[in-house]
């Protein structure tokens, strides 16, 4: 790949690569990226970005889908033990994580937002010859989505616009958000003021959409919309033998939601989708369940067919558990809707990618085909009259997202680190100012 202008030097390359191969083996899940919020925070500061943690950064009643207190004590120790001071752990304590960095030029100009996401995902990591040496450490949890990269390579960024901050007109606020894995941290992290102000907003994932190492495609399409919800069904415990019809059985219930969510008749107006991540219940081989989890979601090409999909299937869930005489308690988790990029920095993004080089295998039109927690900051800032645009940046893939042997090529950090940064210095996106 021919580059007409490379900020990108060895050191920062290989900064990157170290910070990302730490993450991978340090891997949290939403709301507990305690040891990656530190390390981020470190990086910023370094950077000479002022740096912002705990609820300056999300707004502690606006976060969804918390864990357990008693796995955030469990994963708040494990970060203690793996080099968070506690001063710092003090400040993110029962969930708190994510970071902000702001960095102001000299020269006043437009207000730029970019977000990284920094969450893993509960899988359990394959073995392979590739990841030997930064296989995650953690049982159970990887980092399945490329949201290790996606962070240092935001680092990468920060230490870019640090050393040229005599370029820099402005200001520029990079947001470390936790919780993206369900859609559960973007609401929290915009309604705590980070977009206020802003006149454009950028974002980006590796490997969606695009394979070809250097590709940079805009994402104009294909975000859909999504519910997350915990579906808690309740009944009565009976010995399954002596006195089963004193029951009342929850796992059936839960299982019947299941068999119908499928059986959901689809919107004529676009495509919906729907699934059963996770179904959890009972107490023993001899006991008449008397609980059932369900862990589902809603995804729609619009709002009003999420809507359509989500309220299918919370009648369905009431439905299977007044067959069977049990409760049901429904409860949201998460939520994004649907999101485009703005046309006109789309082709303002494409002049800076042309000043480093990157300009042959930029895109202009691309569909994501999943759902996104950027959607929830896109939408916010051009509902307040800026602009916002997604992309992805391409790269070969291990195995697919999600999947217990994903990795991708580790330049693509470079490629999105470089991009970024003419976006920013080389002032294109002047709008606003």
């Amino acid at each position: 790949m021919e580059r007409k202008i490379t900020y990108i030097t060895r050191e920062l390359m290989e900064k990157m690569t170290a910070l990302r191969r730490e993450f991978h083996r340090y891997p949290e899940t939403a709301w507990t990226e305690y040891r990656t919020t530190w390390r981020a925070a470190q990086e910023l500061k370094k950077a000479g970005f002022q740096v912002f943690l705990g609820e300056e950064v999300c707004r502690p009643d606006s976060r969804m889908g918390l864990p357990t207190g008693k796995y955030l004590k469990f994963c708040e120790a494990r970060a203690l033990s793996e080099g968070v001071p506690s001063g710092v752990m003090e400040r993110m304590q029962g969930g708190k994580t994510g970071a902000v960095g702001i960095l102001k030029g000299e020269k006043p100009g437009p207000v730029r937002a970019l977000r990284f996401d920094m969450d893993a995902l509960p899988v359990q990591e394959a073995e392979t010859e590739r990841n030997q040496g930064y296989r995650s450490l953690h049982p159970g949890i990887m980092h399945a989505c490329g949201h290790d990269g996606h962070t240092a390579a935001g680092l990468g960024l920060a230490h870019l616009l640090g050393q040229r901050r005599q370029e820099l007109t402005g200001e520029v606020r990079l947001l470390f958000q936790p919780a993206e894995e369900g859609c559960r941290g973007a609401r929290a992290l915009g309604d705590q003021g980070w977009l206020e102000g802003a006149d454009f907003f950028l974002g980006g994932h590796i490997g969606i959409g695009a394979e070809r190492l250097g590709e940079i495609v805009a994402c104009t399409h294909g975000f859909l919309a999504t519910s997350k919800l915990d579906l808690q069904f309740r009944g009565r415990a009976s010995h399954a033998a002596k006195a089963p019809e004193k029951g009342r059985n929850a796992l059936l219930a839960a299982a019947v939601c299941t068999v119908n969510a499928y059986a959901i008749s689809r919107n004529g107006q676009g495509d919906g989708r729907i699934n059963i991540g996770r179904f959890t219940g009972g107490r023993g081989r001899n006991i008449i369940a008397d609980e059932a989890y369900l862990e589902a979601e809603t995804r729609g090409d619009t709002g009003g067919i999420n809507r359509f999909m989500r309220d299918s299937l919370e009648r369905v869930a009431r439905a299977s558990a007044a067959m069977y005489g049990v409760t049901c308690r429904i409860l949201e988790q998460g939520e994004a809707g649907t999101a485009k990029s703005s046309p006109e920095l789309i082709r303002i993004c494409r002049k800076a990618a042309e000043s480093v080089g990157l300009g042959g295998l930029y895109r202009e039109t691309g569909s994501f085909q999943a759902s996104e927690d950027a959607a929830t900051l896109m939408e916010r800032v051009q509902n307040a009259g800026g602009q916002a645009a997604y992309f992805m940046f391409g790269s070969p893939l291990a195995a697919e997202h999600h999947q217990p042997g994903f990795d991708f090529e580790e330049e693509v950090m470079g490629i999105m680190a470089e991009f970024y940064s003419a976006a920013v210095l080389g002032n294109f996106c002047t709008f606003g100012a």
